[in-house]
């Protein structure tokens, strides 16, 4: 909430109010010149974006990204449901840094993200931490998986939505595309560890886990697991442990296993049998490369400081 209250001399005094819980490193502020742009969500949420006034060639790629910002988070909420604050947007500052980052409900986009062109993907991935990892934070950093596997896997939704691979053809291609001996499966997402906290492993093969997660307990409970587990935890925190405990509670099924193999270890799990719904049998070809695979690959290091 901004109030402003105007004092003597000419000055203005602004005073900013978060009115519902924040973890500490989700708060932001940006000192500048900016052009504003405002709008609101179909669910009457207010929008505003803001663009340093300096962003020379990026200008234009930046707005047409973070400018969908309200569409975004409207299609987001289908998936994880309503929108859990009062406030939306994003800014994108004229700074040297390369990544992005979830700040509660203005996520921060280096000029950087949209140095090749427009990438509505990064928009994507900041505006799912709103539900996982700023709604509902981490226990530990150890359980980074929550936030980071799930807003890789909003963008493999997004990908599906907008007709350029669908999530089963982007799981099928990573998992195809790093041989057993890749370093890759040696990153554990569940617990990944302070050096590798936000390796390219924590995103991809966090991803992975959760499209494993989708085929093993069925649509409908998986699409019932990710709205519902944002309201159950909102505005608390949560681990790997409890989000296990959780899909197990929807579905039905024993799922330990499940999490052991594809979270906690620090190797290649085997492909599901021939004929099923699952990952391409390596060491076969990689299948063809989905179309918004270089989006979503630009974004790597989104959150790399």
């Amino acid at each position: 909430i901004l109030q402003s209250t105007s004092s003597r001399l000419g000055w203005t005094r602004w005073n900013w109010r978060s009115d519902q819980p924040q973890a500490t490193y989700l708060a932001t502020l940006a000192v500048g010149k900016f052009d504003l742009s405002t709008g609101t969500t179909e669910g009457g949420i207010p929008v505003v974006n803001a663009y340093s006034r300096d962003l020379g060639a990026n200008d234009g790629a930046a707005r047409a990204s973070v400018e969908r910002t309200g569409e975004v988070a409207d299609w987001l909420s289908e998936y994880f449901g309503p929108y859990p604050f009062n406030a939306l947007g994003g800014y994108v500052p004229n700074t040297t840094t390369g990544y992005a980052l979830e700040t509660q409900t203005r996520p921060f986009y280096s000029p950087r993200q949209f140095a090749n062109g427009s990438n509505v993907s990064v928009v994507v991935h900041e505006l799912a931490h709103q539900w996982y990892g700023d709604l509902v934070s981490v226990r530990g950093w150890k359980d980074i998986w929550i936030n980071e596997g799930f807003a890789r896997y909003a963008q493999w939704l997004w990908s599906e939505h907008e007709g350029e691979g669908t999530a089963q053809e982007l799981a099928d291609y990573t998992y195809a595309s790093h041989p057993a001996d890749d370093a890759f499966w040696t990153v554990k997402p569940g617990d990944p560890g302070p050096e590798n906290q936000f390796d390219g492993s924590v995103y991809d093969r966090g991803a992975l886990a959760v499209q494993v997660l989708r085929n093993a307990i069925g649509d409908d409970a998986f699409f019932t697991v990710l709205k519902g587990w944002p309201a159950k935890y909102a505005h608390g925190n949560a681990s790997v442990a409890d989000f296990q405990r959780y899909a197990e509670e929807v579905s039905g099924k024993p799922l330990a296993a499940l999490f052991d193999t594809w979270l906690f270890q620090p190797s290649k799990p085997d492909a599901p049998a021939a004929g099923t719904r699952s990952l391409a049998k390596a060491p076969a070809t990689p299948p063809v490369q989905p179309r918004s695979w270089r989006k979503i690959a630009a974004t790597n290091d989104v959150h790399e400081h």
